[in-house]
């Protein structure tokens, strides 16, 4: 998979997350099969906190951050590991 894979990739399930709940296949760093029902819809999603004095991180378009619905907690995977994704209209 080439850089320009993953970016469509990327934006595709980005639109999908923000818009679904999308349940995500994919093989954890540590080659663990992992199948997690995830969300980035402003009305599932918690109340952001902002801190001003915390410092910037610098985003990895390889890694994807979510809200996992079922453990309530921000989750995150790598975009190339995933093997499979469904949802529902």
């Amino acid at each position: 998979m080439n850089e320009d894979d993953i970016e469509f990739g990327r934006d595709y399930l980005i639109e999908l997350l923000n818009n679904n709940i999308v349940t995500i296949e994919f093989t954890k760093k540590n080659g663990e099969f992992r199948k997690m029902d995830c969300t980035l819809m402003e009305e599932v999603l918690p109340p952001r906190v902002v801190n001003e004095d915390k410092p910037k991180k610098k985003v990895n378009l390889d890694i994807l951050s979510v809200w996992d619905v079922e453990k309530r907690a921000w989750r995150a995977f790598r975009v190339d590991s995933v093997t499979a994704f469904q949802f529902s209209i």
